[in-house]
């Protein structure tokens, strides 16, 4: 990990969260500074081994994506899926999976962490303990606790076992919030979420969307952003999915949000379409995309560029009052966006939820024991 040691690889680092498929294709928008990439998939570990052969200095990192297929248990935490089956993880276990991702050269090893259920079913907290107590076991430095949890988890009460139990861990902890939609639109859950960042500096937001800059802003050590839908909020493997097939999603900076393509065609269709000048579009519309796999693939670069371009203006402020303003103002200057765009059609284009909740004041930090 060199002499800043994993949090100092994780501090302000914005990774995109993309299936092992599709990752090649992002790799020339990847921010080689502050950036990198976060695998998912059946073959994650064999692409992160490529992309580390191919480009050594980007930061390349797996989920196995236990926590899709299986609920967590006090006796059994960890686990993942593979071709031959599921595999339950015991401590020795543990250890060989996380040495499996270095030995695959990625950057940092993550724990194959199953789906810990909401804290109002039996056994919960055990859970959540169980994590905690066995990871740290680990005599590691290079090692990222995964804890991928119900939205629940973020209001009331249970918001402090939450707390007391990232700040137990002697391992970085990346937080994965469970919804079938977003998880920030159920109620207390964006507020919750400023109190964990602010109360646990060690603390990362992964398969998130924008929330990520909220995270940083309020001093989460790094986030992960997903480049699909799919992949920007967590499941619960219990819940029977539908079929999805990949669509065009374009992330309108200005307005924070991402849009359907047909919802922009309809927009600027009636108004002089808004064109973007990252390294993707060139200074072409926004509406251009169509549903072909190419345009998907490029809809993604687009946003990953955004993304980035978001986030260099983040870190170029200072952490603490600078950085809260600079992101307030963003949201504002998002807000306001919305009220000319409504202007300009005629009809009312509705705000994302947590844009008012952003910009509210921000709550306190959980006192220390």
């Amino acid at each position: 990990m060199g002499s800043t040691g994993i949090e100092g690889l994780l501090r302000d680092r914005l990774l995109i969260m993309v299936n092992d498929r599709s990752a090649i294709g992002l790799l020339p928008y990847i921010d080689g500074n502050a950036g990198g990439l976060l695998l998912t998939g059946a073959d994650a570990a064999v692409r992160c081994r490529n992309i580390r052969n191919s480009y050594p200095d980007t930061v390349v990192a797996v989920d196995y994506g236990g926590h899709e297929h299986r609920v967590a248990t006090a006796d059994r935490p960890f686990g993942y899926q593979a071709s031959d089956g599921w595999h339950a993880l015991d401590f020795s276990g543990l250890e060989e999976a996380l040495n499996g991702q270095l030995a695959n050269k990625a950057a940092f090893a993550v724990t194959p962490t199953c789906f810990i259920p909401p804290p109002d079913e039996d056994g919960d907290a055990r859970v959540l303990r169980a994590v905690i107590t066995q990871a740290n076991r680990l005599e590691r430095t290079d090692t990222v606790v995964l804890l991928p949890c119900s939205y629940r988890w973020l209001r009331n009460e249970s918001l402090l076992h939450l707390v007391e139990a990232v700040r137990d861990s002697r391992h970085p902890v990346a937080l994965i919030m469970q919804h079938y939609k977003d998880p920030l639109e159920r109620v207390g859950v964006a507020e919750g979420l400023r109190v964990l960042c602010r109360s646990c500096p060690r603390l990362l937001l992964w398969r998130t969307d924008l929330a990520a800059f909220d995270a940083l802003a309020h001093g989460a050590l790094g986030t992960a952003v997903g480049v699909t839908a799919m992949l920007r909020h967590g499941m619960d493997p219990r819940s029977k999915g539908r079929g999805w097939r990949p669509y065009p999603v374009v992330l309108v900076r200005e307005l924070l949000k991402y849009h359907r393509v047909e919802v922009l065609q309809n927009w600027f269709a009636r108004v002089e379409p808004w064109t973007c000048g990252c390294a993707v579009c060139e200074g072409a519309e926004l509406s251009r995309f169509s549903e072909s796999n190419a345009d998907v693939r490029e809809s993604q670069w687009h946003n990953t560029c955004e993304l980035y371009a978001l986030h260099d203006e983040l870190i170029s402020a200072d952490a603490g009052p600078d950085r809260l303003e600079w992101w307030r103002q963003i949201v504002d200057d998002a807000v306001a966006r919305h009220h000319l765009l409504t202007s300009d059609l005629g009809e009312e284009v509705a705000h994302p939820p947590v844009l008012h909740y952003w910009q509210r004041p921000s709550p306190p930090a959980v006192p220390m024991p």
